[in-house]
């Protein structure tokens, strides 16, 4: 069903004094979402984030109506709301319609978006994004680095990488798991650790900004490149299906 972006609608009530609503999963990991917002200028957009997995939509009639316009070559409302059937409305079909009605979308580094062929922790690239979401408006995807980590330190999520035998760390919004990881971890009260797909484990920042520490840690925790080939599979037949190509 996925009808997440009629949220605005259904708890109109509830909303009336902000200015902003959203909705997202519960497979991510958070960071300093409010420091982001002010960096990328949410005032400026209508609609933040293409992912369903965190957006924010500006709490206004035309905007909160948009979910429930039919738009020529994009799923009715109707149907959303009348199957159990996961129909990826949040993602694709919402996003065209916001474009068709000039909404102003900001699509951009936002979210660490883990890639499913990996044990690694790898962001999703361009290509795993255009297929999944059946589009082409996607532009952006971060980049990936031989030797790299995820962390939450101090509250923020970070990427620590190696690059010209330097330390060098990307900040995110929050961090989404696109497969099922069995993360764990004895105590929260820490504000730091290592965010691995095996768990949550303990790190200092001395560590992590440390060439020869953050090396040991990425050897012991990251080091992995087993392709999950279900996962694989499925993209491939769905980018045979949207292209009528066979080649991947």
């Amino acid at each position: 069903m996925r009808p997440k972006p009629m949220y605005g609608l259904i708890f109109e009530d509830y909303i009336t004094n902000y200015e902003f609503w959203g909705y997202g999963d519960t497979d991510v990991i958070y960071g300093q979402l409010l420091v982001y917002l002010i960096k990328l200028g949410y005032q400026n957009y209508d609609k933040i984030n293409w992912m369903g997995h965190l957006c924010f939509l500006r709490n206004a009639p035309d905007i909160n109506t948009v979910a429930m316009k039919e738009v020529p070559g994009t799923l009715s409302p109707r149907k959303v709301l009348e199957t159990s059937e996961n129909q990826g409305y949040d993602e694709r079909d919402f996003n065209k319609k916001c474009l068709f009605y000039g909404l102003r979308l900001y699509n951009n580094n936002w979210a660490a978006d883990i890639d499913i062929f990996y044990w690694r922790m790898r962001c999703t690239d361009l290509k795993t994004l255009h297929q999944l979401l059946d589009t082409r408006e996607i532009k952006y995807a971060p980049n990936n680095y031989p030797k790299q980590l995820f962390a939450l330190v101090d509250g923020g999520v970070y990427r620590y990488y190696i690059e010209k035998k330097a330390v060098k760390k990307d900040e995110f919004a929050y961090i989404h798991f696109r497969r099922e990881a069995p993360i764990y971890f004895e105590d929260f009260s820490r504000k730091t650790f290592v965010i691995s797909r095996e768990g949550f484990f303990e790190a200092t920042k001395g560590e992590l900004e440390s060439l020869d520490g953050l090396t040991t840690i990425i050897e012991k925790y990251n080091n992995q490149e087993t392709p999950f080939q279900e996962w694989r599979s499925y993209i491939i037949q769905r980018y045979r299906k949207i292209t009528g190509k066979r080649g991947w």
